[in-house]
């Protein structure tokens, strides 16, 4: 989604003092347009006033605070984000989420252990299949979110893609039992948002499968929610547009969609950035992993294959990393470990070891 710099400007500033009093026109100000331009921005591209978009920043914040840690209290998230009055926090906080910050709290206690790191970048691997909308690519990732699902079974996010791929077999005839598939893609749906009802994404594929076995109304109702745990999210806009344009509401619909920015082009960035973050904690089978996913979802982006290489030499797989090594000089016959240690700022300690898996494996120091 593409902000007018009135809007970007003002929301920067805004982001740096959310705990204190805010008045339009000041703020009209740092943005550079009349307070009646910056509300109507306001309006246009977030769906809220100013001030609005400050209270239900800060309720979010306060939500992030609590679902975080479970051991603090109501009233510091409430004075943390600004609100001092804590019984009109209650109040405003129940009317956003459906729920008392103190249940919040009770779930943030009782919250299962950190997700299965396999069942996370299999998810992401269905993901694009998933989009494809197509039979072999929708088994393709049904497949993969089979095998996250038996890793974690709690994990609601591959559940609700889960679903949404279950609704596509029956309504795009990609099997020769729709009544079947409507009725798991109803239940993984429902397991999916008991699962994970404060995950925006999650509640998305959810109502993405529920369009597809044509409960629109209550597809309306989770995306809605989605939306309002996270109003910039181009998938849940997408979402909301599709079904305006179900409901036909055909204005609404393109008035969505203009807002949109495709971003599909830098999925495998997320994939190599998450070997890059395990590389970082020494879990280099895993960052090896998640590099190699990157680099299979775009092969172009081979310099994903040094983090591969590294980690995979780093982690045992000795003849792997050396055959990946000689790959890879193939296709960048000028890489050196010099290059590759000037091309990214990580820090030193991250280098070494880049460095030494890559001299290891085969890439020449200089």
């Amino acid at each position: 989604m593409v902000l007018p710099g009135d809007l970007m400007r003002a929301l920067a500033w805004l982001r740096q003092r959310l705990d204190q009093p805010v008045r339009l026109d000041a703020l009209a100000e740092i943005a550079g347009v009349r307070p009646r331009t910056l509300e109507s921005h306001f309006r246009t591209f977030l769906g809220t006033t100013p001030l609005g978009w400050v209270r239900r920043t800060r309720l979010h914040d306060a939500r992030r605070a609590l679902l975080a840690s479970g051991e603090r209290s109501v009233t510091g998230a409430a004075l943390a984000n600004g609100f001092d009055q804590l019984g009109r926090f209650a109040a405003q906080y129940k009317a956003e989420f459906g729920e008392l910050p103190s249940e919040t709290l009770h779930r943030a206690r009782a919250a299962e252990p950190e997700l299965d790191d396999e069942a996370l970048r299999l998810t992401w691997r269905a993901l694009a299949a998933a989009l494809h909308v197509a039979p072999r690519d929708c088994e393709r990732a049904l497949e993969e979110l089979d095998r996250a699902q038996s890793r974690a079974p709690g994990f609601g996010l591959a559940k609700a893609l889960a679903a949404w791929c279950w609704g596509q077999r029956a309504a795009q005839h990609f099997s020769a039992t729709p009544d079947a598939d409507r009725a798991r893609a109803r239940q993984l749906a429902k397991e999916a948002e008991a699962l994970a009802p404060d995950n925006a994404l999650a509640l998305t594929w959810c109502s993405g499968a529920l369009v597809l076995v044509h409960e629109v109304e209550a597809a309306d109702r989770l995306i809605e929610r989605a939306l309002a745990i996270d109003p910039t999210s181009p998938l849940a806009i997408t979402r909301r547009a599709w079904i305006s344009a179900y409901q036909g509401d055909s204005a609404e619909a393109m008035r969505g969609l203009r807002r949109l920015m495709p971003f599909d082009a830098l999925r495998h960035t997320a994939f190599i950035g998450m070997g890059c973050a395990h590389f970082a904690a020494g879990r280099y089978e895993r960052a090896a992993v998640w590099a190699r996913s990157g680099v299979e979802a775009f092969p172009g982006a081979f310099w994903g294959e040094r983090i591969v290489i590294a980690g995979a030499f780093h982690s045992g797989a000795r003849a792997e990393a050396r055959r990946r090594a000689k790959a890879l000089l193939r296709k960048d016959p000028n890489l050196t470990v010099a290059v590759a240690s000037a091309a990214w700022p990580f820090r030193p300690a991250f280098m070494e070891q880049l460095a030494d898996g890559l001299a290891a494996a085969g890439i020449p120091r200089a």
